[in-house]
């Protein structure tokens, strides 16, 4: 990719699948980076089916077991937090005009609409995923650059399920393209070597 040797490796749907893949390829093949690839669900339907972004944060959530009734300033809940790398998301904004989100993680997908408007009224998220959180964690714990990069496969709500995959396919198959723009650039701004 990008005349850049890659190692693709397919997690499986998941935090804790995505938090083990992203332990074992640092762990076995000491990467110079990470990218975690994948699908999102959007929280509002501004964002097109296959449009694609960087994560500029990721936030591992629990989603509610009741929703609260909407309030005015509802308070933000405390989250775990983790964050792509700020040059490599500099270079996808700027070299590419990719735009960056902020997506919520949880083990399971939006199906709720309500819930969908909770996420984005309380959280701020843009989009969730289940793998985002994990990739990028892993990576900070290791020391190691990573970023998020999403296409949206689906908008959350109760019709999710039924267009997923043939969205999340199509989605992909633009979303790489985009990804081999993001490695090549990021080569050219010579940042995929060790952190100095």
């Amino acid at each position: 990719m990008a005349g850049v040797p890659v190692l693709v490796v397919v997690s499986g749907m998941g935090m804790s699948e995505a938090a083990i893949c992203a332990s074992e390829v640092i762990r076995l093949f000491d990467p110079c980076g990470v990218i975690g690839f994948g699908t999102a669900g959007a929280l509002s339907e501004t964002w097109a089916i296959g449009k694609s972004a960087l994560v500029s944060s990721a936030a591992a959530y629990q989603p509610p077991r009741l929703l609260p009734l909407p309030a005015q300033n509802p308070p933000r809940p405390t989250l775990s937090e983790a964050r792509s790398d700020k040059e490599w998301l500099k270079v996808g904004q700027e070299q590419l005009h990719l735009p960056a989100v902020k997506v919520g993680s949880a083990n399971e997908p939006v199906t709720n609409a309500f819930l969908a408007r909770h996420l984005a009224t309380v959280y701020g998220f843009d989009w969730v995923d289940c793998e985002s959180h994990s990739v990028l964690d892993v990576a900070a714990r290791h020391g190691v650059r990573a970023a998020g990069f999403r296409t949206v496969s689906d908008h959350c709500g109760p019709e999710t399920t039924e267009p997923f995959e043939d969205n999340a396919r199509r989605a992909l198959r633009d979303a790489a393209r985009w990804l081999e723009k993001f490695v090549g650039a990021l080569y050219e701004a010579q940042l995929l070597g060790p952190r100095t």
